[in-house]
């Protein structure tokens, strides 16, 4: 017989599954992507009041060395939180209160991102937050005896302040354990997150490093690829499986660029608030025009989804929204590159066509100055013979065939090339002032002449009876047997 136990709640240590998840955030590699948070957390308040865009949200790094923050302070102007919000807000964890669970157009989800990122890289943290004339003023950190957050107003910290501040919120973190990146190099890196690319987009953050007492203010912008500069752009309407009731404006946009685009080629994927994944086009197609594509895509069924990661960094890889997703993005991806393939066939076609083209020119023109290169040498040569021994005939006439040219015979010269005839002077013309020109001879063949002279081109000429044939092999065939 089975014996029935009873159920029982098995018993969690969660303190020590708390500093689980916060150790995630340790270390110095982390700064960007913490920094990046408490960003994140600035703009969500300005959402909660309305305003999308054109809002301050001011960053200070100070350091003296390139091994350590010595004090990080991340500013906004939004509506502050007071001492309540603070105690059942602000230090609540693994809770949402960013009230993206009312339906507000926040990032914000669990709670925990720049919280954990504070107490696991600084030794001192601390909040300062006006709202309605009131002031508060806390610190927290981790206790690694305890296992647990704690926070305090005293040792300068107070409660509800009054002050004629406007409403807004400091966060102050102090001496960090480590940096793993230059200093200057965390503009870049923010610049790159997916996490505050829209707010990048839309609001103004500014960074100012002060290092060694001097001051650099940066404007964070985000810089990727150019609509503008896209040689072709194709839009896909997102299928029927991913839309929801807020998916009337849902589409994947691809752009294809004249050149790689590196780093900057993935599609951007957002659920309609912020970034949550940059796909890399690669892993959709590994085909060479993978890198020349870049896109976005919006799906506003992810938003408060199951299939993004915990702090938004990501999809989930076997959640069935990210296997449709991926899906219907491979496909369109491949029809894109399909297409560019084409294009380039054809170009490539035309490329050569055109060179074959430009080839063929110069060598015509090639040709042209070597026949002109020809005559004018011909001219010249002819010129030099009239000078010699072997006098040439007609060489004034440059219509002459060479046929009707003859000069005066030389010692190796073989009897069969020579022409009987006579040597005689040519005159111009008759009348006063015609003189006849030294050597200035023709022949004039004659089989009766006295001299002799050979036709230019005659030794090169072989008479066809003298040309020497093979002869095959012979077989005289007989009916003797």
């Amino acid at each position: 017989m089975t014996e029935l136990v009873e159920e029982s709640l098995v018993p969690v240590n969660w303190g020590r599954l708390l500093e689980t998840q916060l150790k995630k955030w340790q270390g110095g590699g982390h700064h960007p992507r913490g920094i990046a948070e408490y960003i994140s957390n600035s703009d969500d308040s300005y959402r909660r009041l309305k305003k999308f865009c054109d809002q301050k949200i001011l960053v200070e790094i100070h350091s003296r060395s390139t091994k350590k923050i010595d004090k990080l302070i991340i500013q906004d102007f939004a509506e502050g939180m007071s001492f309540d919000d603070l105690e059942n807000k602000f230090f609540k964890y693994f809770e949402s209160f960013s009230g993206r669970e009312r339906g507000e157009q926040v990032t914000g989800q669990y709670g925990t991102g720049g919280k954990a990122y504070a107490i696991m890289n600084f030794r001192h943290c601390t909040i300062i937050s006006v709202k309605d004339g009131l002031e508060c003023k806390a610190w927290f950190r981790w206790d690694s005896k305890k296992q647990m957050i704690v926070k305090g107003y005293n040792n300068d910290g107070f409660k509800n302040k009054s002050t004629s501040q406007a409403n807004g919120t400091i966060i102050i973190l102090e001496s960090s354990i480590k940096v793993s990146h230059p200093i200057k190099d965390f503009v870049i890196h923010l610049e790159k997150l997916p996490r505050i690319r829209h707010v990048l987009k839309q609001q103004k953050v500014t960074v100012k490093i002060i290092q060694n007492k001097k001051t650099e203010k940066i404007d964070l912008v985000y810089s990727g690829p150019s609509e503008s500069d896209a040689q072709k752009i194709w839009t896909f309407p997102i299928t029927k499986s991913l839309m929801d009731a807020n998916s009337d404006d849902n589409k994947l946009i691809l752009r294809f660029f004249e050149k790689p685009i590196g780093n900057e080629a993935f599609i951007d994927l957002t659920d309609g608030i912020s970034s949550v994944q940059d796909l890399l086009i690669n892993k959709f197609d590994n085909r060479s025009f993978s890198n020349y594509i870049n896109g976005s895509v919006t799906i506003t069924k992810l938003f408060n989804s199951s299939a993004v990661k915990e702090n938004r960094r990501g999809l989930e890889e076997d959640d069935d929204l990210t296997v449709e997703i991926e899906a219907f993005i491979q496909s369109a991806v491949k029809s894109v590159i399909d297409e560019v393939e084409e294009i380039q066939k054809k170009l490539e076609k035309e490329r050569k066509i055109q060179a074959t083209n430009e080839k063929l020119n110069e060598l015509s023109k090639f040709l042209s100055k070597q026949d002109l290169k020809f005559k004018l040498e011909l001219k010249e040569l002819k010129k030099r013979f009239s000078k010699t021994n072997i006098e040439l005939t007609n060489i004034d006439d440059e219509n002459n065939d060479l046929d009707d040219l003859y000069r005066k015979p030389l010692p190796d010269d073989p009897k069969e090339i020579l022409v009987r005839g006579n040597w005689v002077t040519i005159s111009e013309g008759d009348g006063p002032g015609r003189e006849i020109p030294e050597g200035n001879k023709q022949f004039v063949p004659d089989p009766s002449g006295d001299e002799f002279a050979v036709k230019i081109g005659s030794r090169k000429k072989v008479k066809s009876g003298l040309r020497k044939q093979k002869q095959g092999l012979k077989v005289l065939m007989s009916n003797n047997q």
